[in-house]
């Protein structure tokens, strides 16, 4: 929890701010460390609300706190805490997350955006045969997976067999045996963009070429086109009932669909229904309720009929499904939004979409310009054929003279073939070795060697090119160091010192007191007369003993109705309107009686201390405070604050 409230105070402080070093004063300095006007109200503009009162906090009280805050991150510095590994790898993914968005040509990726909401209006509908490329794969291997494609797509033409039938005899796809090669109707984002582009940008009824994705190579056929259905949230509940089950019980969940189906329609509460006989657990604990889908997303039969509905609240007659039965209930639909809308939301999956490395390319082509960037062609391909022998490399096979030649060069930067046999060995990653083999193994590795050279070279100038990266990047790392060193000083240690915990709690007992409280029991009937027995039974008589709580639950309660309800507990005031009215007199008595019958038999408690594990929660969090309040001290002993006095006024001023 704690680490959640620090990142949302570190992500409220990124704001893109101009600095103008001739108009950036120091404010303060502590312990040598000079802190500028700038930096103090990049985060005081952001973060300048009193949280307990809403007010907008002062200058110097909001000084105060920032001096604490620097104290803290200082005293990690010195400590280095930078260097401990989980700190490191945090920081550097953070880093990484933030660089992200300078590292692409902003054009490309704006074009890729729009192109994906643009094709975001259409469904398209396509059928497929995949000649799927093999693990480790050769240069010959793309080559013979290209002349089958070619093959397969002159017998459709040549002999005009049915698409189906050779997709079925021909495709990698496993699930070619069901479908026949037909991938339904599909939108953006939804695959790979190689296929998605050619789909799109085919007419209806075409025959594509090989197109060549990640996978494989394709065959497409174009069957269909609509205008967007946009998303739908539906619930359901659903019956398991696969063709691998025994017929007899699978006639059974038909039977018990249909039953589940009629108590719906007398009025039975969906939700509750959901949660009583779905065979789908997760979404049963939630009334059945399915996220948000769009086409594409379910089983061609699910998808058909929850987009069929209509009206919100409408249910479906059972569907079948190859997984078994399923009651549909439309929650909500909505119609693709305008571009402004849909854009966030569109950049964030084509940030995590393979799509993305096509504007990270452009960005490179770019820096290698700029960066006057060169390659050694001819040591590259000595390198090669030293090192690939019958679709294996070989590094043993490197010759020593070769690997101080230049392999690419740009700015102050050379990269020897040292440099690219280095990272053969240590850091090419192993999706890659798994990927490729032989010839093309060697040349991805080198594309991706030297791709990373200049990116690695571009987030370096980050900082330096823009001011607000810099800042952000020092702000994240600050925040984590903030994190680790309250946690090992503050949080983790509080709740370690079992001993010190409860000896803060016996020295403020008087802090932690209940309120006058009412010790007692509810009963709820669903009428007057059932109440009235109810009593009478709990009452007893001279030759009839008192009823307990479960005998009356047991005589008047079956599985299916609850007409008697009992509420027991510690109340205080405020928690229950009915013990409210009858024990401290607050309320409105002839509101509550409009509801159900009641009684209520009880006791109100004096006021009285609390026991320490009622308080716990509490304690701690006021023995970190306790605990924080003195490091804090102990921090300002230790080092030398000095504030620009001058520089504090002009705030003051604007203030």
């Amino acid at each position: 929890m704690k680490k959640i409230s620090l990142l949302i105070f570190f992500s409220l402080i990124i704001v893109p701010i101009s600095f103008a070093q001739q108009n950036n004063p120091t404010l303060l300095t502590i312990d040598g460390e000079k802190i500028s006007k700038n930096e103090f109200l990049r985060i005081y503009n952001k973060n300048n609300q009193n949280l307990q009162s809403g007010d907008q906090a002062s200058i110097d009280e909001y000084l105060d706190l920032f001096i604490n805050f620097k104290l803290k991150v200082i005293e990690a510095k010195n400590k280095q805490y930078d260097t401990i590994p989980s700190v490191k790898k945090e920081i550097q993914k953070h880093e990484k997350e933030l660089a992200k968005p300078y590292l692409v040509d902003e054009k490309v990726l704006d074009t890729l955006i729009r192109e994906a909401y643009e094709r975001s209006k259409k469904e398209v509908k396509a059928s497929h045969i995949l000649i799927k490329f093999p693990n480790n794969m050769t240069y010959e291997d793309t080559s013979f997976a290209y002349k089958k494609t070619k093959e397969i797509r002159k017998r459709i033409i040549n002999k005009k067999a049915p698409f189906r039938e050779v997709a079925r005899a021909t495709s990698d796809d496993p699930s070619v045996k069901k479908n026949g090669g037909n991938l339904g109707y599909f939108t953006a984002l939804q695959m790979v963009y190689p296929f998605e582009s050619k789909a799109y940008n085919m007419a209806t009824g075409q025959l594509s070429g090989p197109v060549k994705t990640k996978y494989g190579y394709h065959i497409i056929k174009k069957t269909g086109e609509r205008k967007a259905k946009g998303k739908v949230r539906v619930a359901h509940i659903m019956l398991i009932a696969p063709q691998s089950m025994p017929p007899e019980k699978r006639n059974e969940k038909e039977e018990k669909i249909n039953e589940i189906y009629h108590k719906l329609m007398a009025g039975a509460d969906f939700s509750e229904m959901a949660k009583k006989y779905s065979d789908d657990k997760g979404s049963a604990r939630n009334g059945g309720k399915l996220p948000w889908f769009g086409v594409g997303r379910m089983v061609p039969s699910f998808e058909k009929a929850a987009f069929s509905l209509e009206n919100i609240g409408q249910i479906t007659t059972p569907v079948k499904t190859s997984i078994g039965w399923h009651i549909i209930k439309l929650l909500d639909k909505r119609e693709p939004g305008s571009f402004k809308e849909e854009k966030d939301k569109l950049q964030r999956k084509i940030t995590d979409n393979p799509r993305y490395s096509i504007a990270r390319d452009s960005l490179i082509e770019k820096l290698k310009r700029v960066y006057n960037y060169s390659e050694n062609d001819s040591a590259y391909n000595k390198f090669a054929r030293e090192v690939v022998h019958e679709q294996e490399v070989d590094l043993s096979f490197a010759d020593e003279n070769i690997e101080e030649k230049t392999l690419i060069k740009f700015e102050n930067h050379t990269y020897t073939v040292h440099d690219f046999y280095n990272y053969l060995t240590e850091d090419v990653s192993k999706e890659l070795q798994k990927k490729y083999k032989g010839k093309y193994y060697l040349d991805e590795a080198y594309r991706t060697f030297r791709d990373n050279k200049i990116i690695e070279y571009e987030k370096e100038k980050l900082p330096e090119k823009y001011p607000e990266y810099k800042y952000t990047i020092k702000e994240y790392t600050e925040g984590i160091l903030l994190f680790e060193i309250m946690d090992r000083k503050v949080w983790t240690k509080a709740s370690e010192d079992t001993s010190g915990l409860k000896q803060y709690f016996n020295n403020h007992r008087d802090n932690y007191k209940w309120n006058e409280r009412f010790k007692g029991k509810i009963y709820i009937a669903d009428n007057k007369e059932l109440l009235r027995k109810a009593k009478k039974l709990k009452k007893g008589g001279l030759f009839k003993k008192s009823w307990s709580d479960q005998e009356l639950l047991d005589k008047f309660n079956t599985e299916n109705e609850k007409k008697l309800k009992i509420k027991k507990g510690m109340f205080v005031q405020g928690e229950n309107e009915i013990i409210d009215l009858y024990a401290w007199d607050i309320g409105n008595k002839r509101e509550i009686k409009k509801d159900k019958p009641f009684f209520v038999k009880g006791e109100i408690i004096p006021p009285e201390n609390k026991k320490f594990k009622e308080v716990r929660g509490a304690v701690l969090a006021d023995y970190q405070n306790h605990l924080e309040k003195q490091w804090i001290k102990q921090l300002k002993d230790k080092y030398t604050i000095e504030i620009n006095k001058e520089t504090l006024n002009t705030l003051k001023e604007k203030q």
